[in-house]
């Protein structure tokens, strides 16, 4: 039986932001995600009102910055499934990605310096599956995630967390750029809800990010595929760390980054998922990557140390 973790939920099948997928064999189903590392069960992408700080400033949020999106009118995976009536929740047209890799997955290599200066800490390493893309384009996936989490619009800007890249030794979680059928798997995401989605996997302690979303991006971001690749780290790293899904706290605010975002910015859309933690009151936000949107972001980053080879 599924349990609803913090992601998807909804009339018979979770959400993309608080689902669980069947557990693998031999590990308990968990009912809720605890706080920190320890975090349990599946958590996918978009959320619960609670540990998330919520954005107030929609000054700060550039819709004007987008290019635009149109959906893939090619994909009917939500036909006849109430994830159909969500328009924002479809795969937006664009570049080709890899729809299958090999199902494992290996450490890109590189470390960074600790940044934040929280009491929590914890480390991550960088992994992309086996056969979706090239060593060069691991290198870039990589600094994509270092630099969004070095931000202090990132999570460090709570003064909660630090956050360690290692790339050797067991890390707290794995981020891990995933293909589209893999990310699918009953033992990694799932596929109850159907459209496309990243979560945490507790039971691995995975942060899984879809390729096809990191190529393509959601509807919600309107095109800005730089600001989708931000929240997309930022939410399920946010899982990871303990943080749950939130609804839109006022109609033209911008999202929590706990939001369901990859599925749509409104209340009344991800409703019809999670009716039990998101509310239908009509309230609409902005696209929002980052949980602390009104820190002062770095100028620089801290340049992560590739290891040769």
């Amino acid at each position: 039986m599924l349990t609803i973790v913090v992601v998807f939920q909804a009339t018979s099948a979770p959400t993309d932001a608080g689902q669980t997928a069947a557990p693998p064999a031999g590990t308990a189903e968990a009912g809720t995600a605890a706080a920190g590392n320890g975090a349990a069960g599946v958590i996918r992408t978009t959320g619960v009102a609670g540990a998330a700080p919520v954005p107030a400033d929609p000054a700060n949020v550039d819709p004007s910055a987008a290019t635009g999106a149109v959906p893939d009118l090619t994909n009917h995976d939500a036909d006849g499934h109430p994830a159909a009536s969500i328009a924002a929740g479809a795969l937006p047209a664009g570049a080709d990605f890899v729809a299958s890799g090999a199902g494992t997955w290996h450490v890109v290599p590189g470390t960074t310096p600790t940044v934040g200066t929280g009491e929590q800490r914890r480390t991550y390493t960088i992994e992309v599956e086996d056969g979706v893309q090239t060593p060069e384009q691991d290198q870039v996936f990589a600094a994509a995630v270092d630099a969004t989490l070095a931000d202090p619009r990132s999570w460090i800007g709570g003064g909660n967390f630090s956050l360690t890249r290692i790339d050797s030794g067991d890390p707290d979680f794995r981020i891990s750029l995933t293909s589209q059928q893999t990310v699918r798997a009953p033992d990694q995401c799932g596929w109850e809800v159907p459209l496309e989605a990243s979560c945490f996997n507790g039971w691995a302690g995975r942060v899984l990010i879809n390729d096809a979303r990191w190529v393509r991006g959601a509807m919600s971001f309107n095109g800005d595929i730089t600001a989708y690749r931000s929240y997309a780290v930022n939410h399920e790293v946010g899982h990871a760390l303990g943080m749950r899904h939130q609804p839109c706290p006022a109609n033209g605010a911008p999202a929590p980054v706990m939001m369901q975002q990859s599925w749509s910015t409104s209340d009344d859309d991800l409703s019809i998922l999670d009716p039990q933690t998101i509310p239908h009151d009509g309230n609409v936000c902005v696209a929002n990557p980052y949980p602390y949107p009104n820190a002062v972001a770095q100028t620089e980053q801290p340049a992560s140390s590739a290891a040769a080879g």
